[in-house]
Order: C-alpha cells, then sequence, then structure tokens
C-alpha cells in the first residue's frame, strides 16, 4: 500500500494539500484555542504563564528578576505577534486546496507552536512516541502526534524544495564541528595554540 501525500509540491508552483475534512477542522480551531491564549501573555511575567505557552514563551533569565522583565518587556510582544501570524495564517487557509510558499512555512511554524503548547500541556517528554493507554487528554495526544506526522510530511516537502548541495562548499569545515575551524581560531574565538 503507497503512503498518499497529504500536502505535495504543485506543478506549476506552490503546494497541493489533500487533507480530510476533520483534518481541515482541526487546523481551523486549534490555532484559534492558541491564539486566544496569547492574547494576554504579551506583559505577563514568564512564571506566570499558562504551562502551554511556557515552551513558547521561555525566560530568558532565570534568576535575575529585573533582566526577565526588561526582556519581556522588549521582546515578548513582537514574539507573540510572530506566533500570532502564522498560526492565523493557518487557520485561515486550513480549508484551501493550495498554499504558496509563505503559507506553507506560516504552516510549519504554527505545527510547531501547537505541538509545543500541547506537549507542556501534556508533559510530554522525548521518550513519548504513543499516547498512554487510559490517559484522561486522549484527544489532546491523539492531537499532539497527528501534529507531528504532519510537520515531519511538510519538513520533507520543504527539504525536497531545496537547491542541490555546491560540490565543495564543506571541504573547509573540520570533520570534529567541535575542533578547530579554519584560520587558526578555535570555535570561541581564541587562537589556537601552537604544535611544540
Amino acid at each position: 500500500m503507497s503512503f498518499r501525500r497529504r500536502i505535495r509540491p504543485s506543478r506549476g508552483g506552490g503546494y497541493e494539500v489533500r487533507l480530510a475534512a476533520e483534518e481541515r477542522t482541526l487546523l481551523t480551531v486549534l490555532p484559534g484555542h492558541l491564539v486566544s491564549l496569547l492574547e494576554g501573555a504579551g506583559e505577563t511575567a514568564s512564571g506566570d504563564l499558562p504551562d502551554a505557552l511556557r515552551r513558547l514563551l521561555p525566560p530568558a533569565y532565570t534568576t535575575d528578576p529585573d533582566a526577565e522583565r526588561a526582556y519581556v518587556s522588549m521582546t515578548r510582544q513582537d514574539l507573540v505577534e510572530h506566533h500570532r501570524e502564522s498560526l492565523e495564517t493557518m487557520s485561515a487557509t486550513a480549508k484551501a486546496t493550495w498554499l504558496d510558499d509563505e503559507q506553507l512555512v506560516a504552516w510549519l511554524a504554527a505545527l510547531n507552536d501547537l505541538r509545543l503548547a500541547l506537549g507542556s500541556m501534556l508533559g510530554v517528554t522525548e521518550d513519548d512516541t504513543e499516547a498512554p493507554m487510559g490517559d484522561a487528554h486522549q484527544a489532546e495526544w491523539i492531537a499532539y502526534l497527528y501534529l507531528g506526522a504532519l510537520q515531519s510530511e511538510l519538513i520533507d516537502v520543504l527539504e525536497r524544495t531545496l537547491p542541490d548541495p555546491v560540490a565543495g562548499a564543506d571541504d573547509l569545515v573540520p570533520e570534529d564541528h567541535w575542533g578547530e575551524p579554519p584560520g587558526g581560531l578555535r570555535w570561541d574565538g581564541t587562537p589556537q595554540p601552537r604544535d611544540p
């Protein structure tokens, strides 16, 4: 049995979207819920955010409340707006049968945001690959796993649109990416010691 791709490049440019009605409803409704949660998050202290937003809007200064307040006041609203735009694009285009490049990238960002929010609510760890049996939040787990599968499919689609690698472009990159870069400097910018 062959796998039917839900999203694939269109011959005329852009991407064809073939989703079931239930999938389209989910991708219309879920972003709206997250946008509602984001509405009051612009000036909210990181420690007071709902669980669903903790990974979307992580603190920058966990041990310095004054620095954290300054960080929130300078950056939080822009970050909230970035998340909101992607989520609203997905919700507005969830019933579309064709997306352009910009809309597909917004979908990828929205899927990531939705998975982070659901994962935070569910307490997902790296070891969780399926919904726990008998969990009270079975529907949320199913949505989380579905969003992950769709996100993976979008990444595959976008990866195939990347240009071929340029021959020899990585010749100057050391095999040990934590080792010595070209030019005699360590990766932290300090001079490379001379050989004895």
